[in-house]
């Protein structure tokens, strides 16, 4: 007999699992599976960013993940901009066990009423938008079910064809030192150092091991190494000057390695069909918070087919899409920016390695219409990032009521999809080069149409008292002292 769902989610990594939490949170029915025969299963990507935490509160998790093994306040040993080590805090930073993180996201799916079956094989998907007819088979039985929207999570290995690289190849190749072996100055500290094939990042583990990994340029290895890729781990730790202690050290687990090049996925968004986490994306590991952006970006798209699905009219539906696309585009484009300045600081930036990832080059299929405009899109978001300039911060002048104050004559009011709620919507925002991006919500409050008082002369006076229809005096006061600030609003000449 078919079963019925609203969600089927392909995938239980933290980017299922969150949109799986968030929809059922919006009162969908959710289906997921996960094929791993082993749970917890071994995982990658330990190192959590702060913004994490937030994700974490948002979905109400706290609880859920208290007892996760975690390690917190690590300093990092950073060997970056000269062969000179300088030593750098992470307050809010933590280093977790990923197969406990996982397994404690399942459980919470599982305890607030997801249907999760695991291990569990895909063996067919037909139908369409709305009334999807997907097939798996788990250890005891084959089961059919009947859904609206399939999610994708499956990682790397989900439509490679369908993947835009972003990037010249990165290969990562990592093993770990038994605790008793570490040396004394590397038990409480994560290490970064950059060398001229690639960099080693080191940090100890949550079950007290250390791992030591190597993200490096797989031709480059091939060539140096010559299918000996022990040796060409150990040779770059005795080639650094922070990880030379691990060089000689026995390795407590076998060599380990996988495909690190980033890439965007070309058909993120098919009709009742999306790609979340590394499906979606994968960015340069060189940030460590791949784990961070796969989960907001899965939150986001839990809101894009929220509004997709609940829309009265086709021109939401394509709100929803265009906003799932403008999400994915940005997420890549700001950590790309981000990368490329990275690598040009490197003390060893003239090398081939770094240069190539300095300047990354989008790789497209011949002739494939998608991939192109897709880069189109990308570029233009990249050299938007680039144009920005922080902007001199000017002090505030003590304006009169009747001042007469207007825009900058470069401020341009352009429609955002901005979330409202649980759902996408259209709203107006300020557009100028002292922005990073467009500018609908300062301090959680809307400010247009309000301040579109200012596209013309209008006196301060006026000015305010249109926003203390929606904020405090106090707070509009803040709002306009901001803006003169930043060279957004200026005297308006007679």
């Amino acid at each position: 007999m078919q079963h019925q769902t609203d969600m089927f989610v392909i995938g239980a990594g933290p980017a299922g699992l969150c949109a799986a939490l968030r929809l059922q949170q919006l009162g969908y029915r959710v289906v997921l599976i996960e094929r791993s025969t082993v749970w917890p299963r071994s995982q990658i990507g330990e190192a959590l960013t702060p913004g994490v935490k937030n994700i974490i509160d948002y979905l109400d998790a706290n609880e859920a993940l208290a007892n996760v093994p975690h390690l917190t306040r690590l300093p990092t040993r950073l060997s970056w901009r000269s062969r000179i080590a300088e030593t750098v805090a992470h307050a809010d930073a933590a280093v977790v066990d990923r197969s406990a993180f996982d397994a404690a996201l399942l459980q919470l799916a599982q305890a607030r009423g997801i249907e999760v079956h695991r291990p569990a094989s895909l063996n067919s998907v037909a139908g369409s938008a709305g009334d999807w007819q997907l097939s798996f088979s788990t250890p005891n039985a084959t089961h059919q079910v009947q859904a609206r929207m399939i999610l994708d999570a499956r990682g790397r290995q989900s439509s490679q064809s369908q993947q835009l690289l972003c990037a010249p190849r990165l290969s990562a190749l990592w093993a770990e030192v038994a605790e008793n072996d570490i040396p004394s100055e590397l038990a409480h500290v994560t290490l970064v150092e950059a060398l001229e094939q690639g960099w080693l990042w080191g940090t100890r583990l949550p079950d007290r091991r250390y791992r030591v990994m190597l993200l490096s340029d797989p031709v480059a290895s091939r060539r140096l190494s010559a299918g000996r890729p022990e040796s060409w781990l150990r040779g770059s730790c005795g080639a650094s000057r922070l990880f030379a202690g691990v060089a000689q050290l026995p390795f407590q687990s076998p060599l380990q390695m996988c495909v690190a090049t980033p890439y965007m996925a070309i058909d993120g968004w098919q009709d009742g069909r999306l790609k979340i986490g590394d499906a979606a994306f994968a960015l340069d590991p060189i940030s460590s918070s791949g784990v961070e952006k796969a989960m907001r970006f899965s939150l986001q798209a839990a809101i894009a087919i929220h509004t997709f699905l609940q829309a009265e009219a086709p021109a939401q539906q394509t709100l929803a899409r265009e906003f799932y696309q403008q999400r994915l585009i940005e997420t890549y484009a700001r950590h790309h920016f981000w990368t490329a300045a990275y690598y040009r600081q490197a003390w060893c930036s003239e090398q081939a390695f770094w240069q190539e990832r300095a300047t990354p080059g989008m790789i497209a299929a011949p002739g494939n219409r998608e991939a192109g405009l897709m880069i189109e899109t990308l570029q233009k978001e990249i050299d938007q990032l680039g144009s920005y300039r922080e902007p001199a911060i000017e002090a505030a002048p003590e304006m009169l009521v009747h001042q007469m104050i207007r825009f900058h004559h470069l401020v341009q009011i352009v429609s955002l999809p901005c979330v409202v709620g649980d759902k996408v919507e259209l709203l107006p925002a300020m557009r100028h080069p002292h922005l990073e991006r467009p500018l609908a919500f300062w301090e959680n409050e809307a400010i247009l149409p309000g301040l579109g008082i200012l596209l013309q002369k209008a006196s301060s006076a006026s000015v305010l008292g249109l926003l203390g229809q929606s904020m405090s005096l106090q707070k509009a006061r803040r709002l306009l002292a901001w803006l003169w600030q930043r060279g957004l609003v200026e005297i308006a000449s007679d």
